[in-house]
């Protein structure tokens, strides 16, 4: 046989059997994208936010205690916290359940302890792992949806750039709702696709049971409802032909829109069990807008248009109460300070999510999508799917931009499964055109893949080869996209290693959880959430020896207790995110802060003595800190010693205009206090 024979025997070979190694692929391609999200479950501790949201999911399905944790809807965290149903001897959370309200640091507290008490790897895999469903249904949509409107070939390479984006890894298998709402995002806009197509009331009916979903996995997802009109009212303007004049179609369609409302309405009220209040043998309302607006985030925010937006609504019932929290959760903490290049910002940044992208996505998604938004003005016939896969995202993303709260790619994670389309169909659109293109796309996917492969298990704080890699993400990011305390696993390994016994840790996320989880004694740190059960170790104004300390809690993000690091090499860092020291160092701030902490522990102990001695001396140690003049006002405030409280409130405010990026949360609750004594003199 000659060559040139042989050459076509075996691409005959290979189109006879195209639909087997198709298939193969498919199989391969969600095998190793389910490989990665299992390996991320196993491989990190737990993220920030977990303990809560998982604490908050057993308590829905203990007694439907909605008034835990409403700042998300309880989506997620049913589904990830089912298995705990059917677990034995597992230790409840302390207090009556759904007996009264959980503020945000007892919800805090309560999640450290039950991951801790239960163990926590034994909580944290399962919960993660049935997370992780979401990340496959996800796979599936995108499969499904880019086969329909697209093509096979579209579909395999979309689904090839999803199998191994490290943002859709890092947060596939995570007790968070930020997966959530990318899949029932995308899986709305594709039910609605298919309405169209052939609009029956089933599809329709399918239309609104996706919309609730949608609803019910996070409070942003409001954004994407009038997204959803106006895409619907554009494909019947555009591409629907009938008879009817353009008034009768709008009314129509509104109509039928509000039809998909209804449906996904009532779903939503089913995740709540048909209940207003958000406690359980309740007839009386949780707490007020107003007061919750005051209690977690900016005062002043309860004269806004949207506070009074929420607080209308609440007033008719139309939402669950604990549903409507949530709402005023994101009007009371709409802004949030953000470090980005090392510079500290106080509130938000247009260019924050701009930049997120182009830092965080893959560069195989980089360079085929500009294909993809260049497809509808070449490609006539399939303009009307580019309608429900472009509008989505581009929309969304153009209202992130005007978002205050920059603290993670995370939050724009919505946009990556339609982009992740558009992307694809773009490139086999370019590899049809261009011959030799479809190799520029094979060696693409070959090193995206790499890529995921090599950034292994670090894709939280994943940056593309072009701003330096993973390695580099600190120095644009000091947020969830870089450090969100997924890291504690990888400490424990370096230590050991290293064979290192003694060290101190500056780290962040939950405080108990940081206990169980390494080794090391704890600093204090900006970031660190919730209580003990013991009163901390007070850190030594010099230590001597190995000293880790996470990126976000170094300047610009951190204060002042970690200067003399960020003036020294590291000698390594672990996961990209944490830096390793070693020396001798002074830190008379960060022990300062450590006896702030003391002193919060004390009062919670009702120690208050105790408490105003420690923030005092918080204030020797660091008299220019908001922090320490806010421990010490608090205590004495708790200990009814209101001739010294104003005094320590208004230094704290004058003390956070040396730093109103830093300081702002310390500025807000001393105003906050202030305003509450003058009400009381008033009266």
């Amino acid at each position: 046989m000659t060559e040139t024979e042989q050459k076509t025997s075996f691409f005959d070979s290979i189109r006879k059997h195209q639909k087997f190694l198709y298939a193969v692929a498919i199989a391969l391609l969600f095998g190793l994208f389910a490989f990665q999200l299992w390996f991320h479950a196993v491989r990190t501790s737990a993220t920030f936010d977990e303990p809560a949201h998982t604490v908050a999911g057993y308590r829905y399905w203990q007694c439907g205690d909605f008034g835990i944790n409403p700042e998300h809807p309880p989506l997620l965290k049913l589904l990830a916290t089912a298995s705990l149903n059917f677990r034995a001897n597992l230790i409840e959370p302390k207090g009556d359940c759904g007996a009264r309200y959980t503020s945000k640091l007892e919800m805090f507290n309560l999640g450290g302890e039950f991951l801790t008490e239960n163990g926590v790897d034994s909580v944290m895999i399962p919960a993660r792992l049935l997370a992780a469903l979401l990340s496959l249904a996800l796979a599936t949509l995108i499969f499904l949806a880019t086969l329909m409107m697209f093509g096979r070939w579209e579909a395999l390479t979309a689904l090839a750039i999803l199998a191994f984006e490290p943002n859709l890894i890092g947060h596939g298998a995570l007790v968070t709702t930020d997966m959530a709402l990318t899949v029932t995002a995308f899986g709305a806009f594709f039910a609605l696709y298919g309405y169209v197509q052939n609009p029956t009331w089933r599809r329709g009916l399918i239309v609104g049971l996706a919309l609730g979903l949608m609803l019910a996995a996070k409070h942003s997802a409001v954004i994407f409802v009038p997204l959803l009109f106006v895409v619907f009212i554009a494909d019947a303007v555009l591409y629907r032909q009938d008879e009817d004049r353009l008034p009768k179609k709008l009314l129509r369609q509104t109509a039928v829109f509000a039809g998909f409302f209804f449906v996904g309405f009532v779903l939503l009220w089913s995740f709540y069990g048909f209940r207003y209040h958000s406690l359980p043998n309740t007839s009386e309302k949780m707490v007020l807008v107003e007061d919750y607006i005051k209690a977690n985030g900016r005062p002043e925010m309860v004269e806004s248009l949207s506070a009074k937006v929420v607080t209308t609504i609440n007033n008719f019932r139309i939402f669950p109460e604990s549903y409507i929290l949530g709402l005023a959760d994101i009007v009371a903490t709409g802004s949030r300070n953000v470090a980005i290049f090392d510079q500290n910002y106080a509130t938000g940044q247009w260019f924050y999510f701009p930049l997120a992208f182009a830092v965080k996505s893959s560069i195989a998604l980089l360079i085929l999508l500009p294909f993809g938004l260049l497809f509808p003005f070449f490609n006539r016939e399939k303009r009307r799917e580019m309608l429900f896969i472009l509008v989505p995202p581009l929309a969304f993303f153009a209202i992130s931009l005007t978002s205050k709260m920059n603290i993670g790619v995370r939050h724009i994670l919505p946009i990556y499964a339609f982009l992740i389309v558009a992307a694809a169909v773009g490139a086999v659109w370019m590899s049809r055109k261009f011959y030799y293109f479809r190799y520029i796309l094979i060696g693409l996917l070959i090193f995206h893949a790499v890529t995921a492969l090599r950034t292994a298990p670090n894709y939280i704080a994943f940056a593309n080869d072009f701003f330096g890699g993973t390695n580099n993400s600190y120095r644009i990011f000091r947020d969830s996209s870089s450090e969100w305390g997924q890291n504690y696993k990888l400490i424990n390994e370096y230590l050991k290693r290293e064979n290192i016994t003694d060290c101190w840790f500056a780290g962040i996320g939950n405080l108990e959880v940081m206990r169980v989880s390494q080794p090391c004694r704890i600093l204090p740190a900006n970031q660190l959430f919730g209580f003990v059960s013991q009163l901390n170790e007070i850190t030594p104004p010099v230590i001597e020896g190995t000293i880790l300390v996470s990126i976000n809690n170094l300047p610009p993000r951190g204060g002042d207790e970690y200067t003399a690091f960020w003036q020294t090499q590291p000698i390594d860092q672990i996961g990209g995110t944490i830096f390793v020291y070693r020396g001798r160092f002074e830190m008379p701030t960060a022990a300062a802060l450590s006896r702030v902490v003391r002193a919060n522990q004390l009062v919670r102990f009702n120690r208050l003595e105790e408490a105003i001695a420690e923030g005092r001396a918080a204030i020797e140690l660091a008299p220019e800190d908001a922090r320490t003049h806010l421990a010490l006002g608090l205590a004495l405030l708790r200990a009814d010693k209101k001739d010294e409280v104003r005094k320590e409130f208004e230094a704290v405010v004058e003390t956070a205009k040396s730093n109103p990026a830093l300081f702002r949360t310390q500025e807000v609750r001393a105003q906050r206090e202030l305003e509450k004594l003058k009400e009381g003199e008033v009266k």
